[in-house]
């Protein structure tokens, strides 16, 4: 056999730099580099969106928590008769929602 039609000769050498590893995102379920800090698919390609996503969420909890809080503190103030369903529901809701805005905004980088 002649060393031309040698199967390990047309091979390709391997190289000496691994390649990195590739894991899937519990999220998306796409390939990303090992290495990485966050899913360029879900956070973008600086982490910027999914700072802004994670920020929302807790100034949503945050916002929900201050607005039952001051909506059980307002109708025991006015009375059950004055602080019906739909006022606390309101309330309760609003806060939520300032929250999320608050949080979104504060968790944005410069």
């Amino acid at each position: 056999m002649s060393s031309e039609s040698s199967p390990v000769r047309g091979q390709a050498q391997p190289s000496a730099e691994p390649a990195p590893e590739m894991i899937f995102c519990r999220s998306c379920e796409q390939l990303v580099p090992g290495g990485s800090l966050y899913c360029p698919h879900c956070c973008g390609e600086d982490g910027r969106r999914g700072a802004i996503r994670r920020g929302a969420f807790i100034g949503g909890v945050f916002g929900l928590l201050t607005g039952g809080l001051s909506a059980a503190v307002w109708s025991s103030v006015v009375g059950p008769e004055q602080a019906t369903g739909e006022s606390v529901l309101v309330l309760t809701l609003a806060c939520a929602a300032m929250g999320i805005v608050l949080g979104a905004i504060r968790s944005r980088k410069e």
